[in-house]
């Protein structure tokens, strides 16, 4: 799953850069044609972080303690409550979270308001996508949630015991 995780967020940098270049030339050279392909390119960025996402909830789920990040963060005596809070627990994780949903909320965004401010929709998926893509930027240069240990270890080292708490598991998705 880490192969595809990572495919996704590659996937996702190489469109959030696409949308970001396409958004104002093809505004400013007046073509429609590039405008609904920039709006149509931030559901791809959605679906490729969605993607992403599912396969660090997999490694989470599944105890592929290969990933770093699983290891760092799960264990085998750790509660399913704190499993699902294990997600957003550390920077990798809580910036493919927060990846997620900006751009759950840029698709939304450009969903609901697609009719009443069309001549500014390539605007908004450029500038949304830009930021989705920094995000993404930094997931893949500097914080990889999908990088492999050199080795299997048998266990992870476990959440945090001053992470374990009820608010942990609601805070993030509250906010």
């Amino acid at each position: 799953m880490t192969l595809l995780g990572q495919f996704a967020l590659w996937a996702a940098f190489a469109i959030g850069l696409w949308c970001v270049l396409l958004s104002f030339s093809g505004r400013w050279e007046g073509r429609p044609d590039l405008s609904a392909t920039v709006v149509r390119s931030v559901y791809a960025i959605c679906g490729c972080l969605l993607v992403a996402s599912a396969s660090l909830w997999q490694g989470l789920i599944s105890h592929d303690f290969n990933m770093e990040y699983v290891w760092a963060y799960t264990s085998r005596n750790l509660p399913s409550s704190y499993i699902f809070s294990a997600f957003w627990a550390g920077q990798k994780g809580s910036l493919l979270f927060w990846a997620v949903v900006l751009s759950l909320f840029a698709s939304a965004a450009q969903l609901l308001t697609a009719r009443r401010y069309a001549h500014l929709m390539p605007y908004v998926a450029g500038v949304t996508s830009a930021v989705i893509t920094f995000f993404v930027s930094v997931m893949i240069f500097a914080a990889d949630p999908f990088e492999r240990l050199g080795f299997t270890p048998a266990d992870g080292r476990g959440l945090n015991p001053q992470l374990q708490n009820v608010g942990m598991v609601i805070h993030p998705p509250m906010l």
